[in-house]
């Protein structure tokens, strides 16, 4: 419910903390008090665009607080969760609105768009009078009111449930269903991409591998040269080679060592190193003799990698990116060659769902039909309770017409429909007698439509899921006895 409306230089208003209870709340008082100006800061709230006359004269900007608790939370709850807003035990809505007329809404504190406010005060209040927040006036809601009425919410979301999986469906036999040249010039483009790859081969880390030996054999005889060089610094022919040169070294410790045994550890460290560069020195002249050039081996690794590095730049970045785009478009060409099969099943799951969508759709409205009966009957004897005793009240149901739509068997045309059913549904009045039922919406305003929308009300309430209703001049023309029946309304 709305619990609370704080109000600051609105319009007229200067500062204004309303408060209001659980139940029944009745703001009383002379044309001109103000009760319209509450009506409109509460628009304001609920998402109504902002003007620079909402601003109270003089005032930089102007500011509208509602609080809401109870089942209000748990209605707005799916909404706030699409706007990353986590609900609490109230719910705050603000809106400050400058001179110039710009306007912030925010819930919780955190900035909404308008038309997330405008949804969310569709769902927390209806106001019944001249304001664009009367869910019954939207045939939409009139057709849920209806089933809620009837108890057919059970019914209508299976009939939902059958639509979405006709749909999904539809759209898979339309996407397969593309311009054949299209499709032929796909098959053809995935065939030659896969073949192109399934005949390379390629391996994850192939190229990084290829690339590796072609360096050594590119540089071959630069290999062979440096090895050499380090080998002949180690161990000349013509001393002194580094070999030499540590012998003499080993000779010096050798010595130390009988003079001192504390020089033996650097005889024994000396000893390893000197062994350590003769095998390092034997290593080098293997290596310098085991590096050949290999022109044919290079030239083979050569136009190995053109083609690795070819499918990279058409495929991925890597190999293991090739290989990947690889499945996928092998997938894709499986899918598309075998689309003949796939566009039959699909064709016979579609005849067994529109089947199965005609015959409960049908139900759906029969029972729409039959339950529109006994809410017209119930309205009709709520608006005569309300003075309006020449009023006259239909549920019409209407189905239209849609090539893409159901065969039923009753209709000769198919039936469009969507995820309600096949119903167009719209609540007509007719206030006076002799007066041509019209759309809810286009009968009346003011007083005597709060009146006609208090009657459904009272009616509906045990299926209405508004958490808020607010009358505006519900009392308008009425006196007596009548007004005795609209309080207790």
């Amino acid at each position: 419910m709305l619990l609370q409306l704080r109000i600051e230089n609105f319009a007229l208003i200067k500062k204004l903390d309303l408060r209001l209870e659980p139940g029944l709340n009745v703001l009383t008082g002379e044309t001109g008090a103000g009760k319209s100006i509450l009506i409109g800061a509460i628009g304001l709230v609920l998402g109504r665009r902002a003007s620079p006359a909402d601003v109270r004269s003089g005032a930089p900007t102007a500011y509208v607080e509602g609080v809401f608790a109870g089942e209000a939370v748990g209605v707005a709850a799916a909404l706030l969760h699409e706007f990353g807003i986590e609900p609490d035990d109230t719910l705050v809505i603000t809106r400050e609105v400058a001179s110039e007329g710009r306007s912030v809404a925010r819930v919780h504190g955190r900035a909404v768009p308008l038309r997330a406010l405008a949804e969310l005060g569709r769902r927390l209040v209806d106001v019944h009078g001249e304001s664009e927040h009367q869910s019954l006036f939207r045939s939409v809601r009139q057709l849920e009111y209806l089933d809620r009425f009837g108890g057919l919410q059970t019914a209508r979301d299976s009939v939902s449930g059958l639509v979405v999986r006709l749909r999904a469906v539809r759209a898979e036999i339309h996407n397969l269903q593309r311009d054949a040249r299209e499709m032929a010039r796909e098959i053809d483009l995935l065939r030659f991409q896969c073949d192109e790859i399934g005949e390379a081969t390629p391996e994850p880390g192939e190229d990084e591998r290829l690339d590796a030996e072609r360096r050594v054999l590119a540089n071959a005889e630069r290999l062979r040269e440096l090895a050499a060089r380090a080998a002949a610094v180690l161990d000349r022919d013509q001393p002194p080679g580094a070999l030499d040169l540590l012998g003499e070294a080993q000779a010096a410790l050798d010595e130390a060592a009988e003079l001192d045994a504390g020089a033996g550890g650097m005889r024994t460290q000396m000893a390893e190193a000197q062994a350590l560069v003769a095998e390092l020195a034997r290593g080098l002249e293997v290596y310098a003799h085991a590096v050949e050039a290999d022109p044919s081996r290079l030239a083979e690794l050569n136009a190995r990698i053109d083609v690795l590095e070819g499918l990279k730049r058409k495929y991925g970045d890597s190999l293991e990116d090739v290989l990947a785009f690889a499945e996928d478009a092998g997938q894709r060409l499986t899918r598309l060659e075998t689309s003949d099969d796939r566009l039959r099943r699909l064709g016979e799951q579609t005849g067994v769902l529109e089947e199965a969508l005609a015959r409960q759709a049908s139900k759906l409205s029969k029972r729409r039909a039959r339950a529109g009966g006994r809410l017209a009957r119930a309205v009709v004897s709520e608006l005569e309770d309300l003075n309006l005793p020449g009023a006259t009240f239909t549920v019409r149901l209407e189905t239209h017409a849609d090539p893409d739509g159901l065969a039923l068997p009753d209709e000769p045309e198919r039936v469009g429909f969507d995820v309600s059913g096949i119903d167009h549904g719209e609540f007509v009045l007719a206030v006076n007698p002799g007066q041509s039922p019209r759309p809810l919406a286009q009968v009346a305003s003011g007083g005597e439509t709060s009146r006609i929308l208090l009657g459904l009300k009272s009616v509906l309430a045990a299926v209405d899921d508004t958490p808020t209703l607010i009358f505006d001049e519900i009392d308008v023309g009425v006196g007596g006895r009548s007004g005795d029946v609209v309080g207790q309304k």
